[in-house]
């Protein structure tokens, strides 16, 4: 039986290898990703190795997200490094097999690297300017070492004390200095000592000569000695150094720029990408100036600034490989109110996203969370169209968000795609038929293939080569060939060294791409203009072209909607013989450029409105043509209950619920609000109105909630907590409120209740909700510490009666709370430090005490680390505040329990 057992599972075995290796030489799809930490904070810029090859960088947030191909079976290699201002970054590497999946599906493998470091900061000791060399240098009470022939002495350490570094510095012949100075890694202090006065030699009293003596012979007085020449003045010049990066019209801090004046090096940019140090050596009209960042565009960089009181030196640095654009697909709106394209919708939309995410020039912003993010925002459409997120939070996580519409006609449909970038600019739109369904996966590549070969790309010159120059631009991402224009761009700045950004210096087409790069000749060049590498480029796109082509322009005018409600209308797309010349803005109008005495076919077109189509000609330059389009609109019927709670549209007040005769609204994304009032909650979503009646009424009705959380907090107000438990209590999960609520009900239970089991209960319930526990939603991070602090509590109080659970509870705590040591960048403004302060206090509290109930001695050199922390990261506002002084007097005990067992 065992025998036969045992040739079964044999053949089974042999299976699974023969099937492993049919499919092995077949290659999978997979993604890696990572979220990079240094120190808990996220880790920008980070390089990012795959089987020792460098593929690309984190992103601002410290994520880095890559598709790749390989065979099953595969173990890959990953590798981090990171260089970072002031810090010796150790690498990270891990390493994972690839898993044969199913077709069509990818696996994704995440890993949160956080990475480890040491900091320095520069002292430099100076007499008026000049390196003192053997100065004796003690931080911390503790002699470290001596100044070196330049003056200066290079300090490392793992964490900053609370209150600062205590220097003192002192060497015969000075006066010793002393303070507590707070520094940045990376930072040059300048320690400038004074001399001693010298002690005046002792007087001795004259003695008078005997009388019976003549007095002796007046002595001629010696001529007084030359003056020595003057020591020449050292010339003193404060140099503002900043490092930057731009993309689409974002600019960033870029950190770790080495920087040397005059030869020395005098540290690197901070996190703001910034230096400030002052110059001081012999009088000299200029001081050579020197960037260097390895891994960058360019990687050396060299100017001679003038010595003057202040002189600001500014240089943006580029990725090797440009990061991909980021970019959210809104949504198509159905814009034929008697047809149900629904189905049609869905199939355009995920047939454009894989397609264009196919290319790695670009990356996808899901629609969720791109809708999400806009709502949190408080941006519509129309915001976007016209004025851009450029100083929104959305900012940081989209370059570029796409939106359309599909009309039916007799022959089939049109499907509008428009393009809109951070600023607010339309840098393209255009209509594509399709006759049939079947016919949409076809019609979506030519979308993509009309975004990709118009897209105002950007890049940096990598290399200046006798034909021209090289850029970081090529094929295999960003489908370059040969023919493309880009504008050649040169730094502007201003008389004090500011950069104000790039001008436009010359034009130069490309006339060989490999998968990387692309060869670019010029065809012409601002007078006095050379080639540089780390100049930008930007591809020129067909509507510039067509601007300077067509001498002529005119200016399109559009109303919407029936007098005497038309109104101005933002965002129709202006079409001339079938092709994009421009879109209306805020107020309506838009220049476009035109060809005199032409017929021309004119297509304007918008989301909600019916299309418009003309024959027209231009009979003078700047000529103004006015036309209104006629809504195209959705009976939107709806009831509430309870009644009565007012209804607007994008902001615009409409009626009073119940309204069943309906009311008239535009195709299109609406944001559509219902107020009632009392203790009852706002109603607000996002509806798409794209069909002839939207119907919210009967089974359909809204139905408010109760606003628990103003309950709760009035109840809260009024000293009554156990109304206040049962207001947050009676918080379902559909309330929008719920997470919120839920923890606040926690905290009641911890502070007033000393009921740890029921806030463990409810923070838990918070974090089970995906968007929290993957801190979608940033406000939730410090949920963790409140969830390892009740952890704390529940194991502390177990201690003596179960120390098994004890134990249990401890290491929960020490898990939920290194997340949240991970993410306290998320902590809310408003109690930052008493957040970061609980992280780290019922850390170390939850280490010491794990130790007391296991006896494990490796808890005790963690133990010892955490104390070490808690004292390194206490907030300074935290000074005074008496519970805060009792814990911190109580922390003290600990350390020095633990440090008595080392």
């Amino acid at each position: 039986m065992i025998a036969n057992r045992a040739t079964r599972w044999g053949i089974a075995i042999a299976a699974a290898f023969f099937f492993l290796a049919c499919e092995g030489s077949k290659t999978v799809d997979l993604e890696l990703e990572l979220t990079v930490t240094l120190d808990g904070k996220p880790a920008p810029a980070a390089k990012v190795l795959i089987d020792g090859t460098h593929v690309g960088a984190t992103d601002d947030s410290g994520h880095f997200l890559q598709k790749l191909s390989k065979l099953p079976g595969t173990e890959v290699q990953v590798a981090v490094e990171k260089e970072a201002a002031g810090y010796r970054v150790d690498p990270w590497k891990d390493s994972f097999v690839t898993k044969l999946t199913q077709p069509g599906t990818i696996e994704r493998y995440g890993f949160k690297p956080d990475l480890s470091a040491t900091r320095y900061f520069t002292l430099l000791v100076t007499d008026e300017g000049e390196p003192v060399e053997g100065a004796a240098v003690q931080i911390q009470g503790e002699r470290v070492s001596e100044t070196g022939q330049a003056g200066e002495y290079e300090y490392s350490y793992q964490r900053t004390p609370g209150k600062g570094f205590a220097v003192s510095v002192s060497k015969p012949g000075y006066l010793a200095w002393r303070k507590t100075v707070s520094v940045q890694p990376g930072e040059l202090y300048t320690v400038d000592l004074q001399k001693k006065e010298a002690k005046p030699a002792p007087q001795v009293a004259a003695v008078a000569p005997p009388a019976e003596k003549e007095p002796p012979a007046p002595v001629k007085a010696a001529a007084p000695a030359p003056k020595a020449a003057p020591k020449p003045k050292a010339q003193s010049t404060t140099l503002y150094v900043g490092a930057l990066t731009e993309a689409y019209g974002v600019t960033r801090a870029v950190p770790g720029v080495s920087v040397a004046a005059g030869g020395t090096a005098v540290g690197k940019t901070n996190a703001k990408g910034a230096l400030v140090y002052t110059y001081k050596g012999q009088p000299a009209e200029t001081v050579n100036i020197k960037l260097t960042s390895p891994g960058l565009i360019p990687a050396e960089w060299e100017s001679t600034v003038p010595l003057r009181n202040k002189r600001r030196v500014q240089r943006y640095f580029y990725p090797v490989k440009p990061d991909p654009i980021r970019v959210g697909i809104y949504g198509y709106v159905n814009n034929s109110p008697d047809k149900d394209l629904t189905d049609v919708i869905e199939r355009v939309e995920l047939t454009i996203a894989n397609n264009l995410f196919s290319y790695g020039g670009f990356r996808e912003v899901p629609k969720d969370s791109l809708q999400a993010m806009m709502r949190q925002a408080k941006l519509d459409m129309e915001t976007v169209s016209t004025k851009g997120w450029m100083t929104t939070p959305l900012i940081k996580a989209v370059d570029m968000i796409i939106y359309g519409s599909v009309t039916a006609d007799e022959v089939g449909m049109s499907i509008e795609t428009t393009v809109t970038t951070a600023d607010g600019t339309i840098i393209l739109s255009q209509i594509n038929p399709a006759r049939k369904k079947e016919n949409i996966k076809n019609t979506a590549k030519l979308i993509v293939g009309g975004i990709v070969d118009q897209f105002p790309f950007e890049g940096t010159v990598s290399e200046v080569a006798p034909e021209g120059c090289r850029i970081n631009l090529g094929k295999a991402d960003f489908q370059l060939r040969r023919g493309n224009e880009f504008r050649y761009m040169v730094a502007d700045t201003d008389r004090s060294g500011r950069l104000k950004g790039y001008k436009d210096a010359g034009l130069l087409r490309v006339i060989q791409t490999d998968d990387a790069s692309s060869l670019l000749e010029v065809v012409e060049l601002a007078e006095g203009t050379q080639l540089s590498v780390g100049d930008r480029v930007v591809r020129r796109i067909y509507l510039d072209e067509r601007r300077e082509t067509e001498k002529a322009t005119a200016t399109v005018s559009v109303t919407g909607g029936m007098p005497p409600d038309s109104r101005p209308l933002w965002g129709v797309n202006i079409y001339l013989n079938n092709t994009w010349v421009g879109t209306t803005g805020s107020k309506g109008s838009v220049n476009i450029p035109v060809r005199l005495y032409e017929e021309q076919d004119i297509l304007l077109s918008r989301h909600g409105y019916q299309q418009l189509r003309d024959t027209v000609s231009f009979g003078e330059n700047k000529e103004v043509m006015t036309f209104s389009l006629d809504v195209a609109s959705a009976l939107f019927k709806v009831e509430s209950e309870p009644s009565g709670a007012e209804v607007s549209i994008d902001g615009t007040v409409i009626g009073t619920t119940p309204m069943m005769k309906g009311e008239l609204v535009n195709f299109g994304f609406r944001k559509v609000k219902l107020t009632v009032g009392g203790d009852f909650r706002d109603w607000e979503q996002v509806i798409e109105f794209n069909q002839p009646e939207v119907d919210r009424t009967g089974g359909r009705k809204i139905v408010f909630l109760k606003d628990y959380m103003k309950i709760g907090k009035r109840a809260e107000a009024q000293g009554n907590m156990d109304a206040a438990i049962t207001a947050y209590a009676s918080t379902e999960r559909e309330n929008p409120d719920y997470s919120e609520a839920r923890c606040r009900l926690a905290q009641l239970y911890m502070d007033e209740k000393n009921d740890s089991d029921a806030a463990i209960r409810e923070f838990e319930s918070v974090l089970s909700l995906p968007e929290n526990r993957q801190i979608i939603y940033k406000q939730f991070a410090v949920t963790y510490t409140n969830l390892g602090h009740a952890y704390y509590e529940k194991g502390n109080s177990l201690v003596r009666d179960d120390q098994r659970a004890a134990a249990q509870h401890f290491a929960s705590a020490l898990k939920n709370l290194g997340i949240a040591k991970q993410n306290t960048r998320f902590f809310p403004t408003a109690y930052y430090d008493e957040a970061l302060h609980d992280t780290y206090y019922y850390t170390a509290i939850s280490y010491h005490k794990l130790y007391l109930v296991t006896k494990k001695r490796s808890l005790i050199d963690r133990a010892d680390r955490a104390w070490q922390e808690y004292f390194d990261f206490y907030p300074e506002s935290l000074e005074g505040k008496s519970n805060f002084v009792a814990m911190r007097s109580g922390a003290q005990k600990y350390w020095s329990q633990i440090k008595d067992l080392k």
